[in-house]
């Protein structure tokens, strides 16, 4: 049921496992039944109870020989304090499991042990040891995915140390991850990587063009209120199975305390559900804010991206000898351009301009004529000029940016790529 993204059924065939060992006690089976709980319910943002289930897993997983389960159980603490309670606490709990590493029998285990290590280390900002730890788990790990995830890590890592070729060589390594959010993590740190690491533009451009495609490709598997509702129907379900007995014994006197049992349940139940919503509203809103901004983010590198080779572009032509030639005229405004010369500059122009009308149409749907004006504005033409190019009128020429301007998306025009594109601040002095 885990593995078929299914997390409610499989919390509650996990409790029932546990009530079945009960029965017949096996503190290996047990301690791994509450990890994969504590994994699940981490998993689905349930902090409290996941830190309960690790909590149990390390008290059943004490006395075994093989220290396994007992370091996830430290490591399922150390990421919860990580992602809720209190961040100074993580690297404690992942250095627990080193008291004891030689006698943790799962090599992959050991593996995790030093990766949760590097991730600490990172935070501390104590990269040194955050490399000598991802190199320890990279020698233990046996699984392809864990090896490229570690290899992404190992990538940013180097990257923080400017040492950006051999993050370069990590980070694409990891980009061939069959894991969908390793890929999509490589490609975003690799669009971070500065031009140091020869990293162009129009190549920062396709690894966020990819890592957003993987991005929007992941689904969420659960929603966490679903699992919470689960859990207290099977805590409901026992209670009622507990009454049934008692009503048995003595029929007057549990109706009564039945009757007041649900009240408080319900009472409790209601107090602790508004809570809980109120939890898990804050922490969706908090998300939702952090996704707005790196959105944003996006989108001005974007922009960045396109004025950058608009500019490029402009620069490049002016430079040539037919901007030499062909200026002058047009600038004069004692003769309008024929036919023919009309599309032979034309062709010239969108010619030196096929990358930035590239970029651009990725994000704005263009005619030939609206990719021609877009050139024309980035070579500084006014409106007059312009117009003696297409050989039309100055107002068909403010109506067709009136034009191209509603077809921006409204969140990049908000960005300023109509400021960028159209050049809409110098033109209104014109």
């Amino acid at each position: 049921m885990e593995e078929r993204h299914i997390p409610d059924s499989a919390i509650i065939l996990y409790h029932q496992a546990l009530k079945q060992l009960d029965k017949a006690p096996n503190d290996t089976l047990q301690g791994d039944i509450y990890n994969r709980l504590g994994d699940l319910l981490l998993d689905h943002n349930l902090y409290e109870t996941a830190c309960d289930s690790y909590q149990q897993a390390v008290v059943v997983s004490q006395g075994l020989d093989d220290k396994s389960n007992l370091s996830h159980a430290y490591r399922g603490l150390g990421k919860y304090h990580f992602l809720y309670k209190d961040r100074d606490s993580v690297l404690f709990y992942f250095e627990k499991p080193l008291q004891f590493f030689n006698q943790i029998k799962n090599q992959e285990e050991q593996s995790s042990v030093y990766n949760n290590l590097a991730s600490a280390y990172k935070q501390q900002s104590n990269i040194d040891k955050a490399l000598a730890c991802n190199a320890r788990a990279l020698s233990l790990t046996r699984d392809e995915v864990k090896r490229l995830r570690n290899y992404a890590v190992r990538g940013q890592l180097f990257a923080l140390q400017m040492q950006y070729d051999s993050a370069l060589f990590y980070l694409e390594q990891a980009s061939h991850s069959r894991e969908t959010s390793v890929k999509a993590s490589a490609y975003f740190k690799l669009a971070d990587l500065p031009e140091e690491a020869g990293i162009a533009d129009s190549l920062k451009y396709r690894y966020l063009q990819e890592a957003y495609r993987l991005s929007d490709s992941i689904e969420n598997s659960a929603v966490s209120h679903q699992i919470d509702r689960q859990e207290h129907l099977r805590i409901t379900a026992d209670l009622k199975e507990k009454s049934h007995t008692r009503l048995l014994v003595a029929i007057t006197i549990c109706v009564v305390a039945v009757l007041l049992l649900s009240v408080a349940v319900f009472l409790f139940y209601r107090r602790h559900l508004r809570r809980r919503n109120e939890q898990l509203f804050a922490h969706k809103w908090k998300k939702q804010e952090a996704r707005a901004q790196e959105n944003e983010s996006r989108e001005l590198q974007l922009i960045d991206i396109i004025r950058k080779v608009g500019e490029g572009c402009s620069r490049d032509f002016k430079a040539t000898p037919a901007y030499s030639l062909w200026y002058p005229k047009i600038s004069s405004g004692k003769e309008s351009l024929s036919y023919d010369e009309q599309k032979q500059f034309q062709t010239l122009v969108v010619k030196a301009f096929d990358p930035y009308l590239k970029q651009l149409s990725n994000v704005v749907p263009l005619t030939g004529n609206d990719a021609f004006l877009c050139a024309l504005i980035q070579l500084g033409f006014s409106t007059r000029e312009c117009a003696t190019c297409r050989g039309i009128s100055n107002e068909t020429i403010r109506s067709q940016r009136t034009r191209i301007r509603k077809k921006i998306p409204e969140n990049f025009l908000e960005q300023g790529l109509g400021t960028v594109i159209l050049g809409e601040e110098n033109l209104s002095k014109r």
